[in-house]
């Protein structure tokens, strides 16, 4: 992908054809990443874009060559660039994100243990960052992992809790729900102390033998019931997700523009046939993680979404308990942002689902998961 068009010009073309993309001119977008390929043959961010605007169009064979190509020219990039001399960590790391959005998992697992790009701060900046992490590593304060399936107040109970424990923010793993997958290197860093990451990330084996290797011997696990968390998602994905521009890359959790623009019961219709399905699927390995006991690779806390909102000084006591963090370190009265709480309801689907949605919603979860956390129909 050798040229001498300025890169300047390729940048600016992009950002005109994204901002067509985001007012959904989409046939114009297109002409301009188009013509971004023709100056620039093998563009990786023209391929990924022109194949959100096929997946979005329906056009999920176009879509699926499309994303195979920008993955190719990735790693046509990265072996040009290793030869030259320059850091190629931060294209690894968006080939990593293409091949986990294509589901080729085992590919993603390889390449992720050789990027060490360093932990992107979280509501502040580098500096602020610093003085955090280095503040609460000399208050002995232990790396946190936070991991929640979607929808279940993760991103406030994280906020709350750094901003608590006055601990710096930041992600360890690429990809998203449900095929998260663990950096080694971020991992690591998260080890050392002073950090809290929040994750969604699932019981892979990759993913426990990183946190083993790393020496990250516990987890705190947050749940919620899997159907209000999917009829939150219902309204996530609709209003923010699907937004974004490479959505419909993620095909697994981001329904077609058609589900998107049906009525509300549809799109929960949706929800419930393929993505509460995938909630399931990794809540259940993590139950079985639990279940090992002394022979599980990580100690997993179970924290409930219920608690929090009924009960939030027990489930930030026992969260603590479970860290071995004292009480005193945490003060309860520190403000923090909340964000995506839509209404934090327990039990809404009740209201909500219709009587044949809930029949079926129940039909997809085990008994002995149902068992396991006490949902009932």
């Amino acid at each position: 992908m050798i040229s001498d068009q300025p890169a300047s010009s390729v940048q600016q073309a992009l950002q005109e054809a994204k901002g067509l993309q985001a007012q959904g001119q989409l046939s114009a977008a297109k002409r301009l990443y188009e013509d971004v390929l023709r100056r620039l043959p093998g563009q990786p961010d023209a391929l990924t874009f022109l194949a959100s605007i096929a997946y979005q169009l329906g056009r999920e064979p176009d879509g699926d060559a499309l994303l195979d190509a920008a993955i190719e020219s990735y790693g046509a990039i990265l072996a040009h660039g290793e030869a030259h001399g320059l850091s190629g960590d931060a294209l690894r790391a968006a080939r990593v994100n293409l091949l986990l959005a294509r589901g080729r998992q085992a590919e993603a697992e390889r390449e992720i243990a050789l990027p060490e790009l360093p932990i992107n701060p979280v509501r502040a900046a580098t500096d602020g960052f610093e003085r955090r992490l280095a503040a609460a590593k000399a208050r002995s304060l232990p790396g946190i992992l936070l991991n929640s399936l979607p929808k279940s107040a993760s991103e406030s109970i994280w906020n709350k809790l750094a901003e608590g424990l006055g601990m710096a923010q930041g992600h360890v793993s690429l990809g998203l729900f449900p095929d998260c997958c663990l950096f080694s290197h971020r991992v690591g860093l998260l080890a050392q102390g002073g950090l809290i990451a929040k994750e969604h990330i699932p019981a892979t084996r990759h993913n426990l033998d990183t946190l083993a290797a790393c020496g990250l011997g516990k987890l705190v696990l947050n749940l919620r019931d899997p159907r209000q968390a999917s009829l939150s998602w219902a309204h996530f994905v609709k209003n923010d997700v699907s937004m974004r521009l490479l959505a419909p890359i993620w095909r697994q959790i981001v329904p077609p523009r058609d589900s998107l623009d049906s009525d509300f019961p549809a799109l929960l219709d949706w929800v419930i046939e393929r993505y509460l399905p995938l909630s399931l699927t990794w809540i259940a390995g993590w139950t079985e993680e639990m279940r090992r006991g002394e022979a599980a690779t990580v100690r997993v806390h179970a924290a409930r979404f219920e608690t929090f909102r009924e009960d939030p000084g027990s489930y930030f006591s026992a969260l603590l308990d479970f860290l071995e963090i004292e009480p005193a370190a945490f003060s309860s009265a520190a403000t923090a942002e909340t964000v995506h709480l839509r209404r934090g309801a327990i039990d809404e689907w009740r209201a909500v689902f219709s009587p044949a949605q809930a029949e079926r919603a129940w039909s997809k979860i085990p008994d002995d998961l149902a068992a396991f956390w006490g949902w009932e129909a």
